[in-house]
């Protein structure tokens, strides 16, 4: 009960913190420490949600007490192992010329970056890097239907394969779905050839019996396959640009990017030492 409304008193201090650091009329009440390190009724300012309640609120002090002091003594052990070779400061320091770093170059690359790229641009990339996107297994663009034969609405399923608008492709979508079937109805989307194949009888789909733009439908084993090829690349073969073009765009744009930071590094290194303010003392 008393260590409740320890805690009670706790949460009025922090909700108190604003007046304690305006007027210092509530004292900073000291909740823990650990040799000579302190954690007071201010550290833990901002540390509860806006819809914590009074029980949230409770748990969140005590975790964070036991954590802090757990941290602390964590800590006060670590600093007795600090090699004698070991400068806090200087990394310290390196740090924080790091983060600064980090951050304006991110604010750069956000002001300065043009992020689009043009289809020529894209293709250009590809002719000159094709050599490096060889395909470590065979691919396909296709689509596929596999559904229980026999069922009523086969017919409608048919004719749907048949004429391929959007509209039809969305019904084939959706009685795949009522029936628990397995369909691919997107033929911009390249698949790994031996994923395709799991879905057939062995032996009814591979790169080397099926070329571009054929199509067939067959029953076997209580399904009806529908099947329609758009593209097969064979493994070892360069992936075509649209297989490779998301990771393309990604090169491209962190190409730009160093390209974009050194030549703002060299102008900028360059204009300084026009004013006088690099200097370079050598013997």
């Amino acid at each position: 009960m008393k260590l409740s409304l320890f805690f009670s008193l706790i949460i009025l201090g922090i909700l108190s913190c604003d007046i304690i650091q305006r007027e210092q009329k509530i004292p900073d009440q000291l909740l823990a420490t650990v040799y000579d390190k302190t954690l007071k009724i201010s550290d833990l300012s901002g540390l509860f949600p806006a819809n914590a309640n009074h029980q949230d609120s409770l748990k969140i002090i005590s975790n964070f007490i036991t954590r802090w002091t757990q941290d602390q003594v964590f800590l006060t052990e670590a600093e007795k192992h600090i090699p004698n070779d070991l400068v806090i400061e200087d990394l310290l320091k390196r740090y924080r010329e790091s983060l600064i770093s980090l951050n304006f170059q991110q604010l750069l690359i956000q002001e300065n970056l043009d992020s689009l790229i043009t289809d020529q641009e894209l293709r250009e990339f590809y002719e000159k890097n094709k050599d490096q996107y060889q395909l470590e297994t065979s691919i396909i663009r296709c689509y596929i239907v596999k559904i229980e034969d026999g069922i009523r609405e086969e017919k409608n399923i048919r004719e749907w394969w048949d004429n391929p608008s959007d509209n039809n492709l969305k019904k084939l979508a959706r009685i795949s779905e009522k029936y628990n079937g397995i369909y691919h109805l997107q033929d911009s989307i390249w698949h790994n050839l031996s994923d395709i194949e799991s879905i057939f009888p062995k032996n009814r789909i591979s790169a080397r019996n099926w070329t571009n733009g054929e199509s067939l439908s067959f029953s076997a084993n209580k399904f009806l396959y529908l099947f329609k090829v758009f593209e097969i690349v064979s493994k070892q073969e360069p992936a075509p640009i649209s297989y490779v073009a998301p990771k393309a765009r990604l090169v491209i744009l962190n190409q730009r990017k160093s390209a974009l930071l050194e030549d703002f590094k060299t102008k900028l290194y360059e204009t300084e030492l026009r004013k006088n303010n690099v200097k370079i003392f050598t013997e």
